[in-house]
Order: structure tokens, then sequence, then C-alpha cells
């Protein structure tokens, strides 16, 4: 029979290529299996909180790889806080073969530093959205200066900086802004006696007197009669004449 078959040259090649299929299929199969390491099943380990050397000695135990991404978080530095597949658990199976990759994400060792963004004479909203965009607590300062709400200067650690200054995510700066008074300016004393809170802060109107009012602590006035009391007093006391620095308080008394 086999004389037959190598008599047929295309009988012969036909079964040359039906062998070497069904030898390519059974070299595959075993590759795979061995490759996908068939019937072996491992309980995802699980990596969160841990460093990333107790990582790589856990992955070793399971014989597992690790690939490792970072990222910047108000968490301990050095700490994994996420990993793909998720780690076994009472509500969740997961299951991994050795030699697979877990994808760990852990928290940066260094701070992030950021620019401090430019803000030298910007408005305090627009200085404030600046400031929060990029990442930066504030805290105001006022000082005395004609030009009101507008950034005057910008310190940190009780430093003058400028911008494109170098620090530390979530660091708090300070931003000195102007009172918006001239300290050179006189105005006339107001006189606010006899006159209710809100009359005498509608005869300030625009001025920049600071008005801090005071009650009689013998006698308890409830909110709403605050608001119809006259007041009796203040200082400075009130002369024809008389005159202050512009942005200067006001002390006045509430007394019913």
């Amino acid at each position: 029979m086999w004389n037959k078959i190598k008599s047929k040259p295309l009988l012969k090649n036909f079964l040359f290529a039906f062998l070497s299929a069904i030898l390519i299929v059974v070299v595959t199969l075993i590759w795979l299996n061995f490759y996908t390491n068939h019937g072996q099943k491992i309980e995802t380990p699980s990596f969160l909180g841990l460093s990333i050397e107790e990582a790589e000695e856990l992955a070793n135990t399971y014989e597992l790889r690790l690939t490792i991404d970072s990222v910047y978080a108000n968490k301990q530095k050095n700490t994994v806080i996420l990993q793909s597949p998720k780690p076994f658990s009472d509500s969740l199976e997961s299951w991994v073969k050795s030699n697979r990759i877990i994808y760990l994400t852990v928290v940066r060792k260094m701070e992030q530093k950021i620019k401090l963004p430019a803000i030298q004479d910007n408005s305090k909203s627009l200085a404030a959205t600046k400031l929060t965009i990029a990442g930066l607590n504030m805290k105001w300062t006022l000082i005395p200066n004609p030009y009101k709400n507008v950034v005057l200067d910008v310190k940190y650690k009780g430093k003058s900086v400028k911008a494109g200054f170098i620090l530390p995510k979530n660091s708090t700066v300070e931003v000195l802004i102007g009172k918006g008074q001239n300290l050179n300016a006189q105005v006339p004393i107001p006189n606010l006696v006899g006159k209710t809170i809100s009359e005498a802060n509608l005869e300030l109107g625009n001025k920049t007197f600071s008005l801090v009012t005071l009650y009689n602590l013998n006698k308890a006035i409830s909110k709403e009669d605050s608001a119809s009391t006259p007041i009796t007093h203040q200082s400075p006391e009130y002369i024809e004449g008389a005159t202050i620095a512009e942005g200067s308080e006001i002390i006045v008394t509430i007394n019913k």
C-alpha cells in the first residue's frame, strides 16, 4: 500500500500535509497548556497598603509579575492604593495563574511640586481662582493701600515670592491685598448718633470706614431690637469740621 502511495505524488503530498497539520495542532496544544498553566488557579493576593518592597516580595512568593504606576495622593507615600485584578475576598472570587502580571498603583514618594501662578496685581477673585486651580491654599492679609482687593505681594513661609516659584502642592501662601484706603486722605467724621445700624451703614455707603458695634452689656438686645435701636454714642465723636483718615474704625454703642 505504501508503495502505491509513493507512486502517486498528489496523494503523497496530501498525506504529508495532513500529518504536518496534526503535528502542529498537537504541539500548539502542548505549548498552550504549558504557557497558560492549564488547571492552575491561585487566589489573587492583596497588595493594597503594602510598600513597593513588600509588594515585590509577595509577588515573588506567588511567582507573579508586577507592573507599577504611580500617582500623587494625600496618602502614605510609597504605598499601593490600587491593583488590577482586584484581590480575592469573601465577596469577590478573583483568580490568577503564576507568571501573570498584576498592575499596581502606588503613591509617589516625593511631594508634587508646582509653580506659583502669576497673580501680582490681579484682583482677589482672579487670584483665588488661579491659586485654587494650581492646588494651593491661601491666607488673605489686608494692608493699607488705595487699591482695594488687588494683590500687592505673595509670601511663602514669611518670604516674598514671585510667579514661577516652586513649592509643594497644597501649600498655603499668604496673599497681601490692599484695603482700598488712602492713608493721606482726611474725610469729615460722620454723625451717626441717633441712627440705626442699617442707617449708619447706608450713610457710610462707599466710604471705607470700618464700623464696630458695641452693645449695652447690662441689658440683652435681640436681633430685632438691635436693628431698630438707635446709636447712642460714637468714637471718635462727631465734631463739626473735624476729620479722620479714610478707612479708620468708628466705634458705635447701642444702648436701649
